[in-house]
């Protein structure tokens, strides 16, 4: 079990227009188990945190097939929790082949939108347990 805290931070907005594209919506109930909702809560990590999905984990990752244009999608079965409430929630941690963020910024997806689930803003601190 890997379990690392990261505080949520505001994306660019653009996630569920990608999310959305045919080549991804017919696989999403088969690679992730539910439709997930359009949109996904982002997770900065820690400076001393770095999530080795070229090493150690590559053997977990599993994969959604895109195409030339949008790329594959990795991703990692994970829970979010928010410690001030105690309320978890399954979803995927995702990694897009083609991304404007960094290694430390995780985009997490599950079947309804995090930040109302969770309840939780911009800089609240979260915690990610990786479900391998």
């Amino acid at each position: 079990m890997l379990k690392f805290k990261g505080k949520i931070t505001s994306g660019l907005n653009r996630a569920s227009e990608f999310m959305k594209k045919e080549i991804y919506t017919g696989q999403y109930q088969d690679k992730l188990g539910y439709a997930p909702y359009f949109g996904t809560l982002n997770i900065t990590l820690d400076d001393d945190i770095h999530l080795d999905v070229n090493g150690k984990l590559k053997e977990d990752l599993k994969i959604i097939h895109g195409n030339s244009e949008y790329g594959d999608v990795f991703f990692l079965n994970a829970k979010i929790t928010n410690p001030k409430n105690n309320i978890s929630k399954k979803g995927d941690i995702l990694f897009p082949t083609k991304t404007v963020y960094t290694f430390n910024t995780l985009e997490f997806v599950a079947d309804e939108k995090l930040r109302e689930c969770l309840d939780v803003k911009d800089n609240d601190c979260v915690i990610i347990e990786l479900i391998l």
